[in-house]
């Protein structure tokens, strides 16, 4: 739930381009509020006695040297006379008068001028350290698109830079603030306390020093939180459901694997971990098994048993030497560096976006720079990503060949639905299933056949800064293009003598597979049990019904106003009666209050007879509406969202499913419901309800909303 205006401005926000809103936060800010302090400083910079002031301090002076030449001398002031000593204590009165605001204009102005140019000159500092910043990025963004030594260089200095530098804009920023609050206070200082301002004055200038402060402190929070997120933070290991396989375990496999890696030219991995809801990779980063805890740190190669189980010899071969093609790059020795990096730099932004006193506007000027900064290193990230991929798959291409590389990659493809229906259906029912994840593999891929990708999807949708190139550069790019009869025979069921062989490679694959489907199913069933949980809650917290009626503070509102507008009719006609006067003198003015009144009084009927009927009933399968014929049901509702209007009226939108079927409204409920048949959609407009502010009535509907999809869910499982 938003305010529509705030919704809208944070729409168009969104849809600037990063280095725009930068700009806008970083430069434009700061240099608005040194605008202000030169603003502020204009005001104080000439004496405060105007010209008139000035001529009649230069006409006392005279008087008064007249006066000392010829003490018996009489002076006309304001049309009265004076002479001798009341003559020279008139004098010295308007002289004091006269110079009063001047002394406290310029008392004031000796704090606020200082101050002034001091937010100037921060003002300025913190644009051209922001443009200074801006420029550096994209600077540091072209060096590392020459290499990947000059992204680690370039990403490193500019990680370890950025503390420093987000402290100084910021601590700049905060600065210009600090010195526009002070210039406040002195201003305020003069129109309330010397110049004994009125209370309109008062509460303007107090809420521009609230405004202030309020903007100082969180600043200074944001300040504190930068500083605690952007410190060195643990490079924790990523968790990876499976079981490592030893030599001992596994000799034909690591057999095979070291072959590879001899052709390869790149050392054989540290470990080998089978598993089964991943693809093929390889890593250097530390790695915790699930659900054994296990810790490995070194080179990982991970092998999925669910796709090496489905495809030919020849493309496992080409799939795990393109995958020490990244070992023979060093690619895992690039990351083990880089990545870390990277992912403290992300942290630090979830940090500062997930503390508990953020606030998306105060930390766009930290974020955003943060933002950008990963923006423009992303371009080269990927760009060396997808350049390590093509040199992979060359390597691979010279052990085994294009043609098995492009295969493997298509057939991969292909896989993947049904690999990801089977643990679907393993994760959702684990008590259900059979212990042979193997044969259900092959079971699913017979029942449904395997259906050709669609690469040209691909293409059309592929970004330039996504790691991997779209699948048909990468078989160009090897010599074995895509074709017609390659995507055939990538699309063969798949191989017993194959079979025969993946399971030759461990010394006992039916004890390792049970393992891990074993593993799988207790997760699943853990995971499951908290899902349960979570919808069964949701469940509850939509129990029972809800009536929702409008609140009688309008009936009041209205109600008093027309009593007003009645009392002073009686008593502008009583006292006119009583004073002797004719009725037909007041005549107009009453007739007026008199109208006033019939016009409250009606607002005032028709909110208590709003108040009077219910909007609408929320139960757990639906809402009712009075006198409309039948539910309008949850299952219908296909999208809700409601806008705040004027901080008092909710408009909530039900778009109805096309499919639905049409909804028989007799009438809007005191126009407040509104069901648009052509759109099948429903729209609800109310004030404030009884017993709850808007926020809370946004949050009732999505609770029942959500409890009838939670109800569903749960029954499916």
């Amino acid at each position: 739930m938003a305010s529509s205006l705030g919704q809208k401005f944070r729409k168009a926000w969104n849809r600037l381009p990063s280095s725009a809103q930068l700009v806008l936060w970083a430069v434009c800010i700061p240099l608005l509020l040194s605008g202000i302090g030169l603003w502020e400083y204009r005001q104080y910079q000439h004496p405060a006695l105007s010209p008139a002031q000035l001529q009649l301090l230069q006409e006392v002076a005279q008087a008064q040297a007249a006066l000392a030449e010829n003490p018996r001398a009489s002076l006309t002031i304001d049309g009265q006379k004076y002479s001798g000593f009341s003559a020279s204590l008139k004098l010295q009165q308007i002289a004091k008068s006269a110079k009063g605001d001047s002394e406290a204009h310029d008392q004031v102005a000796s704090v606020v001028r200082p101050a002034s140019i001091v937010a100037m000159v921060m003002g300025v500092l913190a644009a051209l350290v922001a443009l200074a910043g801006l420029w550096g990025v994209n600077a540091a963004g072209r060096r590392a698109l020459q290499s990947r030594d000059a992204l680690m260089v370039q990403f490193a200095r500019w990680r370890n830079l950025l503390p420093t530098y987000l402290t100084v804009h910021m601590g700049l920023l905060l600065a210009t603030v600090g010195a526009l609050l002070v210039v406040r206070l002195g201003v305020a200082y003069q129109v309330v306390i010397l110049g004994h301002a009125g209370k309109g004055e008062m509460k303007f200038q107090a809420l521009i020093l609230i405004l202030a402060g309020t903007v100082l402190w969180c600043g200074v929070t944001l300040l504190r939180a930068l500083y605690k997120s952007l410190q060195e933070l643990h490079d924790e290991p990523s968790e990876v459901m499976g079981v490592t396989v030893s030599r001992q375990e596994a000799p034909a496999l690591w057999a095979y694997v070291d072959t590879l890696a001899q052709g390869a030219g790149a050392a054989a991995p540290a470990h080998l971990v089978v598993g089964l809801t991943d693809g093929f990779y390889v890593t250097a980063h530390a790695m915790r098994l699930v659900p054994s805890g296990q810790q490995l740190t070194g080179e990982t190669m991970y092998l999925p048993l669910t796709y090496l189980s489905l495809l030919q010899r020849d493309e496992i071969s080409a799939i795990l030497a393109h995958e020490l093609g990244h070992f023979a790059g060093a690619d895992t020795a690039y990351s083990l560096q880089f990545s870390p990096i990277y992912q403290r730099l992300v942290a630090s932004l979830h940090a500062i976006y997930g503390r508990e006193d953020s606030s998306p506007w105060m930390d766009l000027p930290a974020t955003s720079f943060i933002e950008y900064l990963l923006e423009r290193f992303d371009l080269a990230v990927k760009h060396w990503s997808r350049e390590r991929e093509f040199a992979a798959d060359q390597v691979a291409a010279k052990l085994v060949s294009g043609d098995a590389i492009a295969r493997s990659l298509v057939r991969v493809t292909a896989l993947h639905e049904v690999v990801s229906d089977v643990l679907h259906e393993i994760g959702r029912r684990p008590q259900d299933v059979g212990s042979d994840v193997v044969q259900m593999l092959h079971d699913a891929v017979q029942a449904k056949g395997l259906t050709a990708p669609n690469f040209a999807t691909e293409v059309a949708t592929v970004h330039p800064t996504d790691t991997h190139p779209p699948t048909l550069e990468r078989a160009k790019a090897v010599n074995a293009p895509v074709t017609d009869a390659m995507v055939q025979a990538a699309l063969v069921q798949p191989d017993a003598q194959a079979l025969v062989w993946v399971r030759s490679l461990f010394a006992d694959s039916q004890g390792l597979q049970a393992r891990l489907l074993n593993d799988f199913k207790g997760v699943a069933q853990e995971h499951n049990e908290q899902v349960r949980k979570d919808l069964a809650e949701a469940v509850q917290q939509a129990q029972g019904s809800l009536d929702l009626y409008e609140r009688r503070g309008n009936v009041w509102l209205f109600g008093g106003m027309a009593l007003v507008a009645l009392i002073s009719a009686v008593a502008i006609t009583a006292q006119a009666l009583a004073a002797g006067k004719s009725f037909a003198r007041v005549q107009d003015v009453v007739m007026i209050a008199l109208a006033c009144f019939g016009g409250l009084a009606g607002m005032a009927w028709l909110f208590w007879r709003r108040s009077s009927v219910m909007v609408m009933q929320l139960t757990a399968e639906g809402m009712r509406v009075p006198g409309w014929p039948q539910v309008v049901p949850w299952s219908a509702v296909a999208n809700y969202s409601s806008t705040v209007v004027n901080g008092s009226n909710m408009v909530m939108t039900f778009d109805l499913d096309p499919a639905a079927p049409r909804l028989q409204a007799p009438h809007t409920n005191l126009r407040r419901v509104t069901y648009r048949p052509q759109k099948n959609k429903l729209v609800v407009g109310t004030t404030k309800v009884k017993g709850m502010d808007l926020e809370a009535l946004h949050d009732a509907v999505q609770r029942y909303l959500s409890g009838w999809h939670a109800r569903q869910h749960l029954e499916s499982m």
